[in-house]
C-alpha cells in the first residue's frame, strides 16, 4: 500500500511518517501507515493522514483518518498537574498526550463500507492484487481532494482554529450546546506555544466565563488548567493578568 499511496500523497507535501499516535492501536492485530506534513501557516502543528488496516476474517479492511497533531502540546498536556486534566473517562485522553488535536474519519464522507474501500486481500496472504490497492488509494486521494480536504481547509490557520475552539455542540449529559474542552484545551496551548498569549488569554477567559463545560471537564478542571498554563507561560499570565 505504501508504494501507491506514497508517490500520490507526495503531491501534497505528505511524507512518511512514524505514527504520531505514539503507535497506540486500538487491537493489537491492526496495523497502520502515516504519513504526515507541516502545517504551512501554523507553526508547531502537523497533519497526518493514517491508514488503519484491520484483519476481519478471512481478508483486510481498511480505514484512514486525518488529523491535526502537535508533539509541542503533547509535551505541555503530559507536565499538566493531575487537578487540570479531563476526566478520566475522556475517550481521548491518551491522544492528547501525544498532542492530537482534532481527528475526522474519511469514510464520513465518502463511504466505502465500514472497514474501507476495499477487499485488500487474504490476511494469512498479504494485500491483494494490484487493482485492489490502487484503488484504495484512489479512493484516500478523492477524500483528500475533495471532502477531507474542506475538513482541513478550514482549520488551516490559528485564526480558524480560534473560531474553532469557541464553536458549540450538541452536549448528551447536560443537554446544552457547549465548547469541546478538549479541542479548546489543545487550541488554547498551541497559541501559547506560537506567541500568541493574548489569544491563548482570551480564549480561556471565554471558556470559563462562559462556564459551560461538557461532561469531561468542569469550571474546578478548567481553572486548575488556566493556572498551570500561567506557570508555564510567563506572557500568558501577563495576558491573563489585564482587564478584560
Amino acid at each position: 500500500m505504501a508504494h501507491e499511496l506514497g508517490p500520490r500523497l507526495a503531491e501534497q507535501d505528505f511524507a512518511a511518517s512514524p505514527a504520531l499516535d505514539g503507535g497506540d492501536s486500538p487491537d493489537f492485530e491492526e496495523e497502520s501507515l502515516w504519513f504526515a506534513r507541516s502545517a504551512p501557516a501554523v507553526p508547531k502543528l502537523k497533519i497526518a493522514v493514517d491508514c488503519l488496516f484491520s484483519p476481519l476474517k478471512t481478508w483486510v479492511g481498511m480505514r484512514a483518518y486525518a488529523r491535526l497533531i502537535s508533539p509541542e502540546v503533547g509535551e505541555v498536556v503530559r507536565a499538566l498537574p493531575e487537578s487540570a486534566w479531563l476526566t478520566d473517562n475522556h475517550p481521548g485522553r491518551e491522544s492528547s498526550r501525544h498532542g492530537q488535536i482534532e481527528l475526522t474519519i474519511f469514510d464520513e464522507y465518502i463511504r466505502g463500507g465500514w472497514y474501507g474501500p476495499a477487499d485488500l486481500g487474504d490476511k494469512d496472504n498479504g494485500f491483494g492484487d494490484d487493482q485492489d490497492v490502487a484503488r484504495a488509494a484512489e479512493w484516500v486521494m478523492d477524500c483528500l481532494r475533495g471532502p477531507v480536504g474542506e475538513w482541513l481547509s478550514r482549520r488551516d490557520s490559528l485564526p480558524k482554529l480560534i473560531d474553532l475552539a469557541k464553536h458549540m455542540e450538541p452536549e448528551i449529559v447536560h443537554h446544552r450546546p457547549c465548547p469541546r474542552a478538549h479541542r479548546l484545551r489543545m487550541i488554547a496551548i498551541l497559541c501559547a506555544l506560537n506567541e500568541r498569549p493574548a489569544d491563548a488569554a482570551d480564549l480561556v477567559a471565554w471558556y470559563l466565563r462562559g462556564g459551560r463545560f461538557d461532561q469531561f471537564d468542569s469550571f474546578e478542571r478548567a481553572t486548575a488548567f488556566d493556572i498551570a498554563l500561567r506557570e508555564r507561560f510567563p506572557e500568558y499570565a501577563d495576558a491573563r493578568a489585564e482587564p478584560a
